[in-house]
């Protein structure tokens, strides 16, 4: 299991932290990256430079939290001295005073640890019985070469770190049910500190600072507070070189060439060079983070100012005592292989891999580092063990949608064309070039105003707002189209889509055409029709005037019959 965890909606397909990880310690699977715990050194590097903080270490403060409410149980802080970086060398005495205000019972500087790891470190370049001595002061370095440069094993000096030793001489004081608790800058500290029987707990800098933030303590708000012990010059261990610095107060001649090494890049190419045979006979300080602890991983960013802090340290340790005071304690200690073992594939397999992403050969591999591998080798290498995917390639990709999207645009019928706000022609299609009986190169240097009407293009520029299906007839050209063009903010383009229906528009004007010709066949044929009926009822009428006529009359001849008879 991993300390750092990783909040999976924020995680953004940026690969800034398998970029950053030296040892290529997490899984990208599905757009969504994992931390591999066994593989992992801890740096830290992943949860700082996360832009969507994505990234969070498992640090459970519960436990201390109970210790300082019961009154039956002793704790006792181990300080780093590199809270002048985290907190200002202004606020470190109250930062002491704010300590003791929530509930902790001892406070010392983890320097005092560190005077015990210098004096071994003396011991042991007196001896001379290393030809190389690397220093394990850091959890990060000693995981480094215990993971990945096994074979280096014999050269990681046999010493307890200052906060290991530190927790030691505590509970040897005032003893061994003492609750030691680390206060620094450092996240394998945490790791550190649960497989160790010295110290009991950790507490990050950035979750002090949350924890006075919750507990309403403003530091410069209190009075200065004190060490329960006596400050000594190996504060400077926190600064690059501070840790030769404390050996030269002591031991200002050796015949050990004296090294400082920081950050993992350079320490890997340090390692390198011991095993190529180019070092020997060295005394190397080495430190995971650039710049030293100053720089730890868990700083709370709003107070951090390494360049300052590196200042302020060195000035206040010239005027602290050198060395230890008292006998020394046996701080020895051996660190053993973890190392990771990688199914590394055949050249075969990773050419196959290679090719399936447009690498078939050597010749093709770009090397460009974009998918957070160094090599598209390495890249094929962690495909192959399951760490990445294959289309990780961002050139392959962009290849590849470039080109899907030409031949979209290209084979597209409808005409398509880009204007910017000045509406000069940045990119047109195939269909819009035959249209405007242009070339592409042609058209990239005029106007949209020598082709068409541009109304539409420059309303949807000057309001931002883009329009949809709207009927268009360019009569200079001939064509009638369903225009639709999009505002795209970003580059503050107009992308216009014209779909031609021309042929459209004329059969429903013919079919119109024929409609109104119909009716007007069918109003001549109604009014012929009117006519007709009004001459017949003309001819009824003068019938049936006449037959009326003939009736009366043969009425009136049979009513005279009848009377003369």
């Amino acid at each position: 299991m991993s300390l750092i965890k990783v909040k999976k909606a924020n995680c953004k397909n940026c690969y800034r932290c398998l970029k950053s990880c030296v040892v290529k310690s997490i899984r990208y699977q599905d757009g969504q990256v994992a931390v591999i715990g066994d593989q992992c050194i801890l740096c830290g590097r992943c949860i700082m430079v996360c832009p969507q903080h994505a990234k969070s270490y498992l640090n459970d403060l519960e436990p201390i939290r109970h210790w300082l409410k019961d009154p039956a149980i002793h704790t006792a802080v181990s300080l780093a001295p590199s809270y002048f970086s985290a907190f200002g060398k202004q606020n470190g005495t109250r930062l002491l005073a704010a300590l003791r205000q929530m509930g902790f019972d001892i406070i010392q500087e983890t320097a005092i640890g560190a005077a015990h790891v210098t004096a071994a470190y003396i011991d042991l370049l007196q001896r001379g019985d290393m030809h190389t001595i690397l220093t394990t002061c850091c959890p990060t370095v000693n995981a480094f070469v215990s993971k990945y440069y096994p074979d280096l094993l014999p050269l990681l000096a046999p010493v307890l770190s200052p906060m290991q030793a530190h927790g030691k001489l505590i509970k040897e004081y005032y003893g061994s049910d003492t609750k030691v608790i680390f206060i620094g800058p450092c996240l394998s500290k945490i790791d550190e500190a649960a497989q160790s029987q010295f110290v009991d707990g950790v507490i990050s800098f950035e979750q002090l600072a949350q924890w006075l933030e919750q507990e309403k303590i403003q530091l410069d708000s209190l009075p200065e507070g004190n060490l329960d012990n006596q400050p000594t010059y190996s504060s400077i261990y926190p600064i690059p070189t501070g840790i030769l610095s404390d050996i030269r107060k002591s031991l200002p001649q050796t015949d050990y060439a004296m090294l400082s090494i920081d950050g993992l890049e350079n320490l890997k190419e340090l390692f390198e060079e011991i095993r190529a045979g180019e070092i020997e006979h060295a005394f190397i300080e080495v430190n995971a983070c650039t710049g030293g602890c100053i720089n730890g991983p868990l700083m709370p960013q709003r107070n951090h100012a390494p360049c300052k802090a590196r200042m302020e340290i060195a000035e206040h340790a010239e005027m602290l005592p050198a060395g230890i005071s008292g006998e020394t304690t046996d701080i020895s200690c051996r660190y053993e292989s973890d190392e990771v073992r990688a199914d590394i594939p055949g050249e075969r397999k990773i050419r196959e891999i290679l090719a399936q992403i447009g690498k078939p050969s050597p010749e093709f591999d770009l090397n460009c580092g974009s998918c957070g591998y160094p090599t598209c080798r390495d890249k094929a290498i962690a495909v192959y063990q399951g760490k990445a995917e294959l289309y990780m390639c961002m050139p392959y990709m962009n290849e590849i949608s470039q080109t899907l999207s030409n031949v979209v645009i290209s084979a597209s019928p409808n005409y398509i064309i880009a204007v910017d706000d000045e509406l000069k022609i940045k990119e047109i299609n195939a269909a819009a070039q035959k249209l405007f009986r242009t070339t592409r190169a042609e058209a990239l240097d005029r106007y949209l105003v020598e082709f068409i009407d541009p109304l539409d293009f420059l309303n949807v520029i000057s309001e931002k707002r883009s329009i949809l299906d709207k009927k268009v007839t360019y009569s200079n050209i001939g064509v009638s189209v369903e225009l639709s063009v999009t505002y795209v903010p970003g580059q503050n383009l107009a992308i216009g889509i014209m779909k031609d229906i021309t042929a459209e528009e004329k059969l429903f004007e013919q079919r119109y055409k024929m409609k109104m010709e119909s009716v007007e066949m069918a109003q001549k044929v109604i009014d012929k029709q009117m006519t007709v009926a009004q001459e017949i009822a003309s001819l009824l009428g003068e019938t049936t005037a006449e037959t009326k006529v003939t009736l009366n009359k043969l009425k009136e001849m049979i009513r005279t019959e009848g009377q003369e008879s």
